[in-house]
């Protein structure tokens, strides 16, 4: 059974203001609870006042990219670390760090966001 999506807590992360406004309208549209970060500190930042259900994050970021920005927040969240859905116009690399369950090569459709979304909710569960 799936939990609803405004069951679910989403952090998105992502340095291009109108990609996140974009997410952030698209998956409020779905119901989804959704925070907004621009960077990989303001993440963490985020992720240290409040719970995530699922992390979407953008891989090309400065001052962190995606997985350094997964890797510090691993390392602080521990086991209340969410599954990860990444955001990339490059092709999947060969090595992506553990937590990161599903890989979105831009530009894809809004239902297979929220469709990878909903899927490692689910697994998590």
């Amino acid at each position: 059974m799936r939990a609803p999506a405004a069951d679910l807590r989403l952090l998105v992360v992502d340095d291009e203001e109108q990609i996140l406004e974009l997410l952030d309208l698209t998956l409020g549209l779905q119901g989804f609870r959704v925070v907004t970060a621009r960077s990989g500190p303001d993440a963490l930042a985020a992720a240290r006042e409040a719970t995530f259900d699922v992390i979407v994050m953008d891989v090309l970021m400065a001052p962190w990219d995606g997985f350094e920005t997964v890797r510090r927040l691993q390392a602080e969240l521990r086991a209340a670390m969410p599954p990860v859905v990444f955001l990339s116009g490059l092709n999947r690399p060969d090595h992506v760090p553990g937590l990161v369950t599903e890989y979105l090569v831009k530009p894809f459709r809004p239902s297979q966001l929220v469709e990878s979304i909903r899927r490692v909710a689910a697994a998590r569960n």
